[in-house]
């Protein structure tokens, strides 16, 4: 597996995100619609290129700017726009990243899914037409709590929804971004990892802090690997075991991220490196 830059030092842009990344030893880095435009604004693709190859990095995602809930002319602009990003991202390599809903303010039924399958479908196929692949990330219950004045219903929420709308898309380069948190928190078990065998795939991956409730946990309950109770090193086996080999992402937040947030710029991402690739030896060891 190769690890992605995560959990670095705010300060850092793109250039030297890249640079410490590669001189610590990651192997990928993700990029964002203003990551994109910011540096092409500034330099030209090749030059972009030159920077991944001489600091040994590849891209592993990329969020180019359309979301599931934009429609119509919305729609359209958002993919006008992101049409160069997915140019330079077909040229460097990497996924696109989407995202979906959770919940939704009325029960859903067959034209809700209609009309979220078609988005996907419509998605998979603008990007594949540069044969590349997009994951999207299903988000647990945890994302979102409801205030109790206010009902809404689960969509996709877990593990099996979003495999739903795999199922229902039926477009090979569809896939997901698993989390370990949205796994946990909708419900996930070790055995459910096998169901995602052969799907284009990325991975968030940390740890949850011992006593976290289901009910009452936030999207900010993350701490490293072995700080928690999750075992990352089952996890990952099971993922590897069954041919993934992909890009794995470190995505810390709460307490934990602020201090790495703020750290100083190679030894913040120095502690990163060193916890991940602990626990990587430890995957490869026990397989």
């Amino acid at each position: 597996m190769r690890l992605q830059i995560g959990n670095f030092p705010n300060r850092l842009d793109l250039s030297a995100r890249v640079v410490i990344g590669g001189g610590l030893g990651f192997g990928s880095v993700g990029l964002n619609a203003d990551q994109i435009d910011g540096y092409l604004a500034r330099n030209a693709v090749d030059e972009l290129k030159e920077l991944l190859q001489r600091n040994r990095m590849a891209v592993a995602t990329a969020q180019l700017g359309p979301n599931w809930n934009m429609d119509g002319e919305l729609w359209e602009q958002a993919l006008e726009k992101a049409e160069p990003r997915l140019q330079v991202l077909a040229e460097l390599g990497g996924k696109v990243t989407f995202s979906c809903p959770n919940r939704w303010p009325k029960a859903v039924g067959e034209a809700e899914w209609e009309w979220l399958v078609s988005k996907f479908q419509a998605y998979a196929d603008w990007v594949g037409r540069y044969d590349v692949d997009l994951v999207f990330e299903f988000l647990g219950p945890q994302v979102g709590r409801p205030d109790p004045r206010r009902i809404m219903y689960p969509w996709v929420m877990g593990l099996d929804s979003a495999l739903e709308l795999i199922e229902r898309a039926n477009r090979p380069n569809l896939g997901l971004i698993l989390d370990v948190i949205h796994w946990w928190a909708g419900g996930g078990t070790y055995e459910d990892l096998h169901k995602v065998k052969g799907l284009p795939m990325t991975l968030h991956v940390f740890d949850l802090p011992e006593g976290v409730d289901p009910e009452t946990m936030a999207d900010s309950d993350r701490v490293l690997p072995g700080e928690g109770f999750i075992d990352l090193v089952r996890w990952l086996r099971i993922l590897k075991e069954n041919g993934y080999d992909g890009d794995l992402m470190p995505e810390v937040l709460g307490p934990r991220a602020v201090d790495l947030a703020e750290a100083d710029s190679w030894e913040g991402p120095r502690l990163v490196r060193d916890v991940y690739m602990q626990l990587l030896e430890q995957v490869e060891a026990d397989s």
